[in-house]
């Protein structure tokens, strides 16, 4: 499942989208340390992971 290229893809989007609805519906019931310290380092985090997942994986099969 985690070897296509495609999975990564979705993965991506879906924390994208989680970031875009985040942003504009629970951002202000949550404090701005834990959106600063938290939330915000996570989802870097997890789309560079995933962005680096799938650029291996279209190295590998070139």
């Amino acid at each position: 499942m985690f070897s296509k290229k495609r999975t990564y893809q979705i993965l991506i989007a879906i924390v994208a989208i989680g970031l875009v609805v985040y942003n504009y519906t629970l951002k202000s019931s949550v404090s701005e340390a834990t959106d600063s310290y938290v939330i915000f380092p996570i989802s870097i985090v997890l789309l560079l992971l995933f962005a680096f997942m799938y650029v291996k994986i279209d190295k590998k099969n070139d």
